[in-house]
């Protein structure tokens, strides 16, 4: 059996037109992958159970019509999913391995540019020893001589976490839009995604500045401080924290909102599990606020619907809210 074919048989799995042989076949597999254990497959592993599955499905033959109508369970479409990702390994994409030090591409100019994808993060040491945690859906680049004479880095989008290593004479330096956040040795969180309505500095220890444009001044923030910028409004706010995971809960797998509208409760949600979030409820006034710390996908959504009175479903490989 080929490659495309085995994704032929997820796909029909996916949409509960699969034959009861094939059903099995495929929730044995992905229950075999360890997804969210220290040690997940390595990807010699993985190779081989992509060609354990597919001895398993030759000569099974998926058929509409051998499937009783029912609804798909919560469970079921979610090894879909997941299983037809793990598929894309053949092609080079690894996604389920933990987060550790990954090298970027360099440009034409020399400066380094990292980039992350939906559902992935990703861990870099910059040549000054300082170490950047990208989330998901993040771009960062830094020149061909960072570290000499200065340090400075670009976050193009997303969400990065940095421990930086003081150098005296030397500030260390975040370009986010035109936004510029400076610092001698701390550690802080940038969140700039163009899907939300707010762009966000939290410093963890030590403190920060933060200009804009030709700015001087700027807004000082020392541990347990942050600041928030409308990006429709260009207004500021400063506010403050207790717990570092209410603004970082994402490094340890974890997912926050404050205020989310439902187009920012997706792209949250969609981010980090690589699924598309819909409304299809009569609900359109959003504000949600909420913090979820190792929550599975399921676990979130049925949050959600219980907080807001509503209900979900899987709908043309869509997650879909509806009314109950």
């Amino acid at each position: 059996m080929k490659i495309d074919e085995l994704r032929a048989v997820l796909e029909r799995y996916q949409q509960g037109n699969c034959t009861p042989a094939e059903q099995k076949a495929v929730e044995e597999w992905y229950a075999s992958l360890r997804l969210g254990e220290e040690r997940p497959l390595s990807e010699e592993e993985l190779v081989g159970s992509l060609a354990k599955v597919r001895d398993q499905l030759r000569g099974l033959t998926g058929v509409a019509g051998d499937v009783p109508d029912r609804e798909r369970s919560f469970g079921n479409w979610r090894v879909a999913a997941m299983a037809a990702a793990v598929v894309l390994v053949v092609w080079g994409i690894w996604l389920f391995r933990p987060v550790g030090v990954r090298k970027g591409v360099v440009g034409d100019d020399g400066s380094t540019m990292v980039e992350t994808g939906r559902g992935e993060t990703r861990q870099l040491i910059l040549p000054d020893g300082s170490t950047v945690q990208l989330n998901a859906g993040t771009v960062l680049r830094y020149a061909k001589d960072f570290g000499s004479p200065s340090r400075a880095v670009s976050l193009l989008k997303g969400e990065a976490f940095f421990q930086v290593v003081k150098r005296a004479g030397c500030p260390f330096v975040v370009v986010a839009g035109a936004v510029r956040t400076t610092v001698l040795g701390t550690s802080f969180d940038i969140r700039t995604y163009a899907e939300e309505k707010r762009m966000s500095v939290a410093v963890v220890t030590g403190k920060v500045k933060v200009t804009e444009g030709a700015q001087q001044s700027g807004v000082l923030l020392g541990a347990g401080q942050l600041l928030r910028k409308d990006r429709g409004t260009g207004d500021v706010e400063t506010d403050t924290f207790d717990d570092p995971e209410d603004v970082v809960a994402w490094k340890s797998g974890g997912l926050r909102f404050k205020d989310a509208s439902f187009d920012e409760l997706a792209f949250g949600i969609g981010n980090k599990y690589a699924i598309r979030l819909v409304n299809g409820s009569k609900k359109q006034d959003w504000s949600y606020t909420g913090l979820f710390r190792s929550e599975s996908l399921q676990e979130v959504i049925e949050t959600i619907c219980q907080t807001e009175n509503l209900a979900y479903r899987f709908n043309n490989g869509n997650l879909e809210i509806i009314d109950k």
